[in-house]
């Protein structure tokens, strides 16, 4: 088995954000700093020729602009609390198999909201596997397989943004989603 725990601190400052506040006539590129903080804990366990890993992640990133009125950090639009991975390989030579799921507690939605709450985001959730057949011949090697991305075709939102209609005092929320469902087959040959 193996094992690991990790804390973390990151400063950083000089990250960019594209503001336009057409009310006010501002259309600006804004210098300001955020801050990471938490922990990632991993397993991983091999047994025979095979092979399982879990992780998982604690976090808290937020970050602080001159234009925020409050004058204090506020959630970052990259921000996610909980993220847990797992992971299983199989070895049955000449046939592997491999599944892999991902849990995320969602990045912030209302990007124009100045403190979301955490319950409201998207959650993340995706699931991937795929088969490989290995053969070998005395002068041919090669592979076929197949691979699905997100198997059950979660819509999970990559990340979120929002414009405010120049018109009125109103914003549509812009929303960019992540990987559909999304079959692969292949072949790989090698002389």
């Amino acid at each position: 088995f193996v094992f690991s725990l990790e804390g973390y601190y990151k400063f950083t400052e000089g990250i960019t954000r594209y503001i336009n506040f057409p009310k006010y006539h501002i259309e600006a590129i804004a210098t300001g700093k955020s801050r990471s903080y938490g922990m990632d804990v991993f397993l991983q366990g091999n047994f025979k020729n095979h092979s399982a890993w879990i992780s998982y992640s604690l976090s808290k990133t937020e970050e602080f602009f001159n234009y925020f009125i409050e004058r204090d950090y506020r959630r970052s639009p990259y921000d996610q609390r909980h993220e847990v991975k797992v992971a299983l390989l199989l070895n049955f030579d000449p046939f592997y198999f491999s599944t892999n799921y991902v849990f995320g507690s969602g990045f912030p939605f209302k990007p124009g909201v100045v403190q979301s709450d955490p319950s409201e985001d998207f959650t993340y959730s995706r699931l991937d596997a795929s088969f490989i057949y290995k053969f070998l011949d005395r002068k041919l090697k090669g592979e076929a397989g197949i691979s699905v991305l997100n198997v059950l075709n979660r819509q999970n939102i990559k990340y979120t943004n929002f414009e405010r209609i120049p018109t009125s005092n109103n914003s549509i929320s812009i929303y960019a989603e992540a990987i559909p469902f999304t079959p692969t087959l292949y072949l790989k040959f090698a002389l």
